[in-house]
């Protein structure tokens, strides 16, 4: 993975060229060995790409933007992580039933962030997920997405690096901030809880 210390400018040039949902942003690395330590095997992420998944979390299943994971008719099972986009929107298609999700949408529409953690959501009330890891940059969620603390959430104490979905580079200078919510499994929920905010204790504030 490339890492970059470049003047603000050209760090500005490389944001702008993510003009694609397969370019965009990817969890940062610094954070995968707290993921792995919680989750272990990945069954499941429905919001990656194949050189992401190849290069970082290699989960078991993945589907990418083709596929399309947030309209999928296919159940979300086992143990899930969720990195939806960063950037766009979704509106509703209410003839075809379905979530488009656009670059330039107007405002009205929802953040695409806050339609993935409600289908992650369904699915873990629904038990197809038995137990799932979210993160977001979309700190507006915080305000306008009560369900969100109805689980513990872990603030990171950094600004993440995130890294970039298509040439793989980690900024030096980090200017977004994000967090982790965790849905434990159900029949283990105390139990797990205490083990996520051990774990995620190490890079922020836990809330549970």
């Amino acid at each position: 993975m490339k890492r970059g210390n470049l003047p603000w400018w050209k760090y500005k040039r490389i944001i702008s060229r993510i003009n694609n949902i397969r370019d965009d942003w990817l969890t940062p690395v610094a954070y995968l060995p707290y993921i792995d330590a919680l989750l272990g095997d990945i069954d499941l992420d429905p919001c990656s790409t194949h050189l992401a998944n190849t290069q970082f979390l290699r989960a078991k299943k993945i589907y990418t933007y083709d596929e399309d994971g947030l309209n999928t008719l296919e159940p979300w099972t086992g143990q899930v992580y969720l990195f939806p986009p960063t950037y766009g929107r979704c509106s509703y298609i209410k003839e075809r039933g379905i979530w488009r999700w656009g670059k330039r949408l107007p405002i009205q529409n929802r953040a695409a962030s806050v339609i993935w953690f409600k289908k992650l959501l369904r699915e873990w009330k629904l038990r197809n997920a038995r137990e799932a890891l979210f993160y977001t940059t979309n700190t507006e969620m915080l305000r306008v997405i009560p369900e969100v603390w109805d689980f513990p959430v872990c603030i990171p104490k950094d600004r993440p690096k995130l890294v970039h979905g298509k040439l793989l580079f980690e900024p030096s200078i980090p200017i977004h901030w994000g967090f982790f919510v965790y849905l434990p499994p159900p029949d283990f929920g105390l139990a797990e809880i205490d083990r996520f905010t051990y774990i995620f204790s190490n890079i922020g504030r836990v809330i549970a």
